[in-house]
């Protein structure tokens, strides 16, 4: 029973979150002035749009009667102790502390491949230097391409080392 009033919480929060965060793009970001439908609002409502569909999603399962099995105890405790799971949370927190610390002065491509680099080992466990660096420079310059050059958004040029392509 309580797996069932915790996702209709969580559907009822996310439709509240999903309902405000449309209001917002639709009373704040300006529409499109060319005449066609999607400006710059359609992205972010399409996520609003998204996140409330979802959330209508989980309240209609568990509202749906039978639809939600229980659960043991014994399954419900997490095999993970409490010192792996503060380790995990403590390194995704330097990662991304680092990766904003490295993104001011090296510039998107260097810090990107360079934490890449470093979280690689310790979440797939791949610790093949060839892979790793193939991996790391991949995903940056693919990122880069893609978004930098092809979709024009503005990616970060670093202040000591600028690799402006």
């Amino acid at each position: 029973m309580a797996s069932r009033r915790s996702d209709i919480i969580l559907g009822t929060i996310l439709l509240m979150v999903s309902a405000l965060w449309c209001w917002g793009v639709v009373t704040t970001i300006p529409g499109a002035e060319d005449g066609s439908r999607l400006g710059a609002r359609g992205f972010p409502l399409g996520l609003g749009l998204l996140l409330g569909a979802l959330s209508l999603v989980i309240l209609l399962q568990s509202l749906r009667p039978g639809t939600l099995q229980t659960v043991s105890d014994e399954a419900a405790e997490p095999d993970i102790s409490r010192g792996v799971e503060a380790w995990a949370i403590a390194a995704t927190v330097g990662l991304l502390v680092g990766y904003a610390a490295l993104l001011e002065y090296t510039g998107f491509i260097i810090a990107t491949a360079l934490i890449v680099a470093t979280a690689v080992g310790p979440v797939l466990g791949i610790w093949r230097p060839k892979l790793i660096i193939g991996m790391s420079l991949g995903l940056s310059l693919g990122i880069y391409l893609i978004f930098g050059k092809l979709l024009g958004v503005y990616l970060p040029y670093g202040k000591l080392i600028n690799l402006a392509f």
